[in-house]
């Protein structure tokens, strides 16, 4: 860990501490007293101007432009989830980013990434995946527990949602909503799916692939699915001369020391991921994960009251901030979920939905936006 001396042996300490089962395990020190405090999730600044109703969020407005389709694959990386394109049920797996998981496995062939806070400072990834339209993948994972708003995310994509146990209001949610399939490691005759790694401690060392995804979905009967709502629209890219050469972002969760960021590259007109300042590579092939498009979104946190092992909550349902960037340009934006079991949409100032340049979409949230620096 490449963390400031100052804080290492607070960060160590915590860190060690964090889930020593696959649901989580008391940690040894309390929760750091510097948790994000809530923010409003609705800021009128950058409301759009004729919202619609919650409940019908705004199509995008016809456009000339040619409009890429889902299985047309960027330069690097895999294609993205273009809406209307869903063949078969999305498969989600929520994947460890605790420092002893890294570097993971399969996050560079979702469509989809979505990366928040679990506790203390660590974050954990949910990765989206669509059977016909991404690559498949011989190993995926560590593969973690889930959380209430993960799953709240993971209803929006009506996915078959692969974890290993979770947060009692995770489970509750998961095990009793019609809006996904839940595929829990840690349940019986669930187990199947999943491999543990002997060279990983546990609970960082289970796996799955998206053949054991795929048998799941076929013995559950759950695989031939179809829903136009799942997705996003897409543009063309800007042309090069428009593009600038070179940006940089980068965004905390909890200690600025523990930073994660992207560099844009005019070349392929993505970005390249950082994980505090080095690039983030793909355990597989030794690659540096790449994305179309970033997107960090602003969400309210705080701890749970009386939560024994310092679990937050994050309020994933409403509106709010949040900042795309695609051509290696940043925009101002609203985030817009009418509803937990509905889609998670991003909006103009004029209401119109954000197009994004075809091929994935990693998703950060943050407890602020002021946790994010650019240049």
């Amino acid at each position: 860990m490449l963390i400031a001396k100052c804080l290492r042996p607070v960060l160590l300490l915590l860190v060690g501490g964090i889930l020593l089962a696959a649901c989580g395990g008391t940690p040894g020190a309390p929760a750091p007293t510097a948790v994000a405090q809530p923010l409003p999730t609705v800021v009128p600044t950058l409301a759009p101007t004729s919202a619609p109703a919650a409940t019908a969020p705004p199509t995008a407005a016809p456009t000339s432009e040619p409009q890429p389709t889902a299985t047309q694959v960027p330069a690097t990386g895999a294609p993205g989830l273009a809406r209307g394109s869903v063949q078969q049920r999305p498969i989600i797996v929520m994947i460890d980013n605790h420092p002893d998981a890294y570097p993971q496995s399969g996050l560079d062939h979702a469509a989809v990434v979505f990366e928040a806070l679990a506790e203390f400072g660590v974050t954990r990834f949910m990765a989206v995946l669509v059977p016909g339209i991404t690559p498949e993948v011989a190993k995926i994972g560590p593969v973690r527990s889930t959380r209430l708003y993960f799953a709240q995310w993971a209803m929006g994509f009506h996915a078959l949602y692969a974890h290993a146990g979770g947060s009692p209001q995770g489970l509750e949610l998961v095990e009793s909503t019609s809006e996904l399939v839940n595929l829990d490691a840690l349940q019986k005759g669930k187990g199947g799916y999943f491999t543990r790694s002997s060279d990983r401690v546990a609970p960082h060392n289970l796996y799955t692939s998206s053949a054991q995804l795929a048998k799941a979905a076929t013995d559950l009967g759950v695989a031939d699915f179809t829903d136009p709502t799942i997705g996003f629209v897409f543009k063309a890219d800007t042309a090069g001369n428009l593009r600038p050469q070179a940006q940089q972002l980068n965004y905390y969760f909890l200690y600025k020391e523990d930073d994660a960021g992207w560099l844009y590259d005019h070349d392929t007109n993505g970005y390249l991921r950082l994980r505090r300042d080095k690039a983030a590579r793909d355990a597989e092939s030794g690659k540096q994960l790449w994305t179309k498009n970033v997107v960090v979104m602003e969400v309210a946190e705080q701890r749970i009251d009386g939560d024994p092992k310092g679990r937050i909550e994050q309020e994933v349902v409403g509106t709010g901030r949040a900042r795309v960037f695609s051509d290696g340009i940043e925009r101002e934006v609203t985030w817009r979920k009418a509803s937990a079991a509905g889609p998670l949409g991003f909006y103009a100032a004029d209401g119109s939905e954000v197009r994004f340049n075809a091929g994935p979409v990693w998703i950060a949230a943050v407890p602020s936006l002021d946790n994010l620096t650019v240049k």
